[in-house]
Protein backbone atom coordinates (compact mmCIF):
# COMPACT_ATOMS: atom_id res chain seq x y z
CA UNK A 1 0.00 0.00 0.00
CA UNK A 2 1.55 3.32 -1.04
CA UNK A 3 1.69 6.39 1.20
CA UNK A 4 -1.25 8.10 -0.56
CA UNK A 5 -3.52 5.12 0.02
CA UNK A 6 -2.38 4.84 3.66
CA UNK A 7 -3.27 8.48 4.23
CA UNK A 8 -6.68 7.95 2.64
CA UNK A 9 -7.41 4.84 4.68
CA UNK A 10 -6.35 6.52 7.93
CA UNK A 11 -8.44 9.64 7.37
CA UNK A 12 -11.73 9.63 9.35
CA UNK A 13 -14.83 9.81 7.22
CA UNK A 14 -18.19 11.47 7.70
CA UNK A 15 -19.18 14.99 8.68
CA UNK A 16 -16.78 17.14 10.69
CA UNK A 17 -17.32 16.96 14.42
CA UNK A 18 -19.74 19.69 15.51
CA UNK A 19 -19.66 21.70 18.72
CA UNK A 20 -21.94 20.47 21.52
CA UNK A 21 -25.16 22.39 22.12
CA UNK A 22 -23.87 23.90 25.37
CA UNK A 23 -20.90 25.43 23.55
CA UNK A 24 -23.15 26.73 20.78
CA UNK A 25 -25.60 28.16 23.30
CA UNK A 26 -22.83 30.07 25.09
CA UNK A 27 -21.44 31.46 21.84
CA UNK A 28 -24.87 32.51 20.59
CA UNK A 29 -25.68 34.20 23.91
CA UNK A 30 -22.38 36.10 23.91
CA UNK A 31 -22.96 37.29 20.34
CA UNK A 32 -26.53 38.33 21.17
CA UNK A 33 -25.28 40.32 24.14
CA UNK A 34 -22.83 42.23 21.93
CA UNK A 35 -25.47 42.92 19.30
CA UNK A 36 -28.05 44.06 21.85
CA UNK A 37 -25.47 46.49 23.21
CA UNK A 38 -24.65 47.76 19.73
CA UNK A 39 -28.07 47.81 18.06
CA UNK A 40 -30.63 47.36 20.80
CA UNK A 41 -33.14 44.54 21.18
CA UNK A 42 -35.51 45.68 18.44
CA UNK A 43 -32.63 46.48 16.09
CA UNK A 44 -31.25 42.95 16.33
CA UNK A 45 -32.78 40.04 14.42
CA UNK A 46 -32.35 36.34 15.04
CA UNK A 47 -30.64 36.26 11.65
CA UNK A 48 -28.11 38.84 12.83
CA UNK A 49 -27.28 36.70 15.85
CA UNK A 50 -27.07 33.50 13.80
CA UNK A 51 -24.68 35.18 11.39
CA UNK A 52 -22.48 36.60 14.17
CA UNK A 53 -22.36 33.23 15.95
CA UNK A 54 -21.85 31.36 12.66
CA UNK A 55 -24.72 28.97 13.18
CA UNK A 56 -27.68 28.06 11.00
CA UNK A 57 -31.22 29.36 11.42
CA UNK A 58 -32.37 25.88 12.36
CA UNK A 59 -29.74 25.68 15.10
CA UNK A 60 -30.50 29.05 16.68
CA UNK A 61 -34.26 28.41 16.68
CA UNK A 62 -33.75 24.94 18.11
CA UNK A 63 -31.75 26.35 21.02
CA UNK A 64 -33.74 29.59 21.38
CA UNK A 65 -37.34 29.35 20.10
CA UNK A 66 -37.72 33.13 20.05
CA UNK A 67 -35.81 36.37 20.56
CA UNK A 68 -37.31 36.76 24.04
CA UNK A 69 -35.68 33.44 25.00
CA UNK A 70 -32.39 34.80 23.74
CA UNK A 71 -32.86 37.95 25.82
CA UNK A 72 -33.49 35.77 28.88
CA UNK A 73 -30.23 33.92 28.23
CA UNK A 74 -28.34 37.22 27.96
CA UNK A 75 -29.79 38.36 31.29
CA UNK A 76 -28.76 35.05 32.85
CA UNK A 77 -25.24 35.48 31.46
CA UNK A 78 -25.08 38.96 32.96
CA UNK A 79 -26.35 37.65 36.30
CA UNK A 80 -23.32 35.36 36.50
CA UNK A 81 -21.07 38.39 36.03
CA UNK A 82 -22.80 40.04 39.00
CA UNK A 83 -23.16 37.13 41.41
CA UNK A 84 -20.93 34.05 41.46
CA UNK A 85 -23.65 31.59 42.44
CA UNK A 86 -24.15 28.67 42.56
CA UNK A 87 -20.72 28.11 44.07
CA UNK A 88 -18.90 26.35 46.89
CA UNK A 89 -17.42 28.78 49.39
CA UNK A 90 -17.65 26.64 52.51
CA UNK A 91 -13.88 26.74 53.00
CA UNK A 92 -13.86 30.54 53.17
CA UNK A 93 -14.76 32.83 56.07
CA UNK A 94 -18.20 34.38 55.51
CA UNK A 95 -16.70 37.82 54.83
CA UNK A 96 -14.42 36.44 52.10
CA UNK A 97 -17.22 34.30 50.69
CA UNK A 98 -19.46 37.35 50.32
CA UNK A 99 -16.71 39.28 48.56
CA UNK A 100 -16.17 36.36 46.19
CA UNK A 101 -19.90 35.92 45.55
CA UNK A 102 -20.44 39.59 44.77
CA UNK A 103 -17.20 39.83 42.75
CA UNK A 104 -15.83 42.74 44.75
CA UNK A 105 -12.40 42.59 43.11
CA UNK A 106 -13.38 42.93 39.44
CA UNK A 107 -11.32 45.45 37.50
CA UNK A 108 -12.45 48.81 36.19
CA UNK A 109 -13.06 47.60 32.65
CA UNK A 110 -15.22 44.70 33.83
CA UNK A 111 -17.23 47.02 36.07
CA UNK A 112 -17.75 49.47 33.20
CA UNK A 113 -18.90 46.63 30.96
CA UNK A 114 -21.34 45.34 33.58
CA UNK A 115 -22.80 48.81 33.96
CA UNK A 116 -23.22 49.18 30.19
CA UNK A 117 -25.11 45.89 30.00
CA UNK A 118 -27.34 46.82 32.92
CA UNK A 119 -28.12 50.20 31.35
CA UNK A 120 -29.02 48.41 28.12
CA UNK A 121 -31.37 46.07 29.97
CA UNK A 122 -33.16 48.96 31.63
CA UNK A 123 -33.45 50.95 28.41
CA UNK A 124 -34.70 47.99 26.36
CA UNK A 125 -37.23 46.89 28.98
CA UNK A 126 -38.69 50.40 28.87
CA UNK A 127 -38.94 50.32 25.08
CA UNK A 128 -40.26 46.76 24.99
CA UNK A 129 -42.49 46.23 28.08
CA UNK A 130 -42.68 42.44 27.67
CA UNK A 131 -38.95 42.27 28.44
CA UNK A 132 -39.39 43.68 31.96
CA UNK A 133 -40.77 40.48 33.55
CA UNK A 134 -38.00 38.49 31.85
CA UNK A 135 -35.39 40.87 33.26
CA UNK A 136 -36.91 40.62 36.74
CA UNK A 137 -37.24 36.85 36.66
CA UNK A 138 -33.77 36.07 35.30
CA UNK A 139 -32.07 38.93 37.15
CA UNK A 140 -32.99 40.04 40.68
CA UNK A 141 -35.55 37.30 41.39
CA UNK A 142 -33.16 34.47 40.48
CA UNK A 143 -30.29 36.21 42.26
CA UNK A 144 -32.42 36.50 45.40
CA UNK A 145 -33.37 32.81 45.23
CA UNK A 146 -29.74 31.70 44.77
CA UNK A 147 -28.50 33.92 47.58
CA UNK A 148 -31.28 32.81 49.93
CA UNK A 149 -30.41 29.17 49.23
CA UNK A 150 -26.73 29.85 49.95
CA UNK A 151 -27.57 31.58 53.23
CA UNK A 152 -29.81 28.70 54.26
CA UNK A 153 -26.94 26.30 53.65
CA UNK A 154 -24.60 28.42 55.78
CA UNK A 155 -27.24 28.46 58.50
CA UNK A 156 -27.57 24.67 58.34
CA UNK A 157 -23.78 24.34 58.62
CA UNK A 158 -23.75 26.57 61.70
CA UNK A 159 -21.65 29.25 60.00
CA UNK A 160 -24.24 32.03 60.38
CA UNK A 161 -27.28 32.76 62.54
CA UNK A 162 -30.20 34.47 60.76
CA UNK A 163 -33.93 34.59 61.40
CA UNK A 164 -35.01 34.96 57.77
CA UNK A 165 -32.83 34.06 54.78
CA UNK A 166 -35.03 35.99 52.33
CA UNK A 167 -34.67 39.23 54.29
CA UNK A 168 -30.93 38.67 54.75
CA UNK A 169 -30.52 38.03 51.01
CA UNK A 170 -32.42 41.21 50.16
CA UNK A 171 -30.25 43.21 52.55
CA UNK A 172 -27.05 41.88 50.98
CA UNK A 173 -28.35 42.68 47.49
CA UNK A 174 -29.27 46.21 48.56
CA UNK A 175 -25.74 46.74 49.87
CA UNK A 176 -23.97 45.25 46.85
CA UNK A 177 -26.16 46.58 44.06
CA UNK A 178 -27.27 49.81 45.66
CA UNK A 179 -23.66 50.99 45.78
CA UNK A 180 -23.12 51.34 42.00
CA UNK A 181 -26.40 53.27 41.67
CA UNK A 182 -24.91 56.03 43.82
CA UNK A 183 -22.35 56.58 41.08
CA UNK A 184 -24.85 57.05 38.28
CA UNK A 185 -26.26 60.43 39.22
CA UNK A 186 -28.28 59.83 42.38
CA UNK A 187 -27.11 60.76 45.84
CA UNK A 188 -23.47 61.26 46.79
CA UNK A 189 -20.84 60.50 44.19
CA UNK A 190 -17.77 58.37 44.78
CA UNK A 191 -14.47 59.74 43.47
CA UNK A 192 -13.39 56.54 41.70
CA UNK A 193 -13.95 52.85 41.03
CA UNK A 194 -11.35 51.82 43.60
CA UNK A 195 -13.67 53.09 46.34
CA UNK A 196 -16.35 50.58 45.38
CA UNK A 197 -14.12 47.69 46.42
CA UNK A 198 -13.07 49.48 49.61
CA UNK A 199 -16.66 50.36 50.49
CA UNK A 200 -18.02 46.85 49.90
CA UNK A 201 -15.18 45.22 51.82
CA UNK A 202 -16.09 47.26 54.87
CA UNK A 203 -19.80 46.58 54.38
CA UNK A 204 -19.32 42.82 54.12
CA UNK A 205 -16.95 42.82 57.08
CA UNK A 206 -19.63 44.43 59.25
CA UNK A 207 -22.39 42.22 57.86
CA UNK A 208 -20.34 39.07 58.39
CA UNK A 209 -19.84 40.07 62.02
CA UNK A 210 -23.60 40.49 62.39
CA UNK A 211 -24.34 37.15 60.73
CA UNK A 212 -21.84 35.26 62.89
CA UNK A 213 -23.41 32.97 65.52
CA UNK A 214 -23.06 34.28 69.05
CA UNK A 215 -19.83 33.07 70.58
CA UNK A 216 -18.32 32.00 67.24
CA UNK A 217 -14.69 32.78 66.48
CA UNK A 218 -14.21 35.73 64.07
CA UNK A 219 -13.08 34.58 60.62
CA UNK A 220 -14.83 31.21 60.92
Amino acid sequence: MDQTMKATVGRPRGRPKTAPDDTRRKRITAMARNLFLERGYEGTSMGDVASAARVSFSTIYRLFPGKADLFAAVVSLHRHSMVALPGDYDDLPIEDALMRIFRVDIDTDAERERRAVMNMFIAESRRVPELEPILTRQGPAETHALLSAWLERQQACGRIDIADSAIAARMLMDVAFGAPVLKDGWGHQWPGDADRSHYLRHCFSMLAAGLRPRGATPGA
